[in-house]
């Protein structure tokens, strides 16, 4: 049990019987469990973040290097149109 069980339970058994109130604290500490599954899923860890990064400053590159191939083909035309 992930949840301080010792304390649980016997809060739990001065309300409940011994057994129900193990039954009560390992439901609990289930439901725990999965909400933080849950939560895990959805938070952003610092490698998530790093990783993002690294894909928006790949990307970003190959954006640059797109430009620039443009842009020279851009000016060889037009030097080509008056020099020609």
């Amino acid at each position: 049990m992930h949840v301080d069980a010792i304390n649980l339970i016997d809060i739990l058994e001065q309300k409940f019987e011994k057994d129900h109130a193990k039954v009560i604290a390992r439901a609990i500490d289930e439901a725990i469990s999965e909400s933080v599954k849950q939560q895990s899923t959805i938070l952003t860890t610092k490698e998530d973040l790093a990783n993002l990064k690294a894909e928006i400053i790949k990307w970003m590159f190959i954006f640059w290097i797109g430009q620039i191939g443009i842009l020279t083909g851009i000016i060889f035309a037009i030097l080509k149109l008056y020099f020609s």
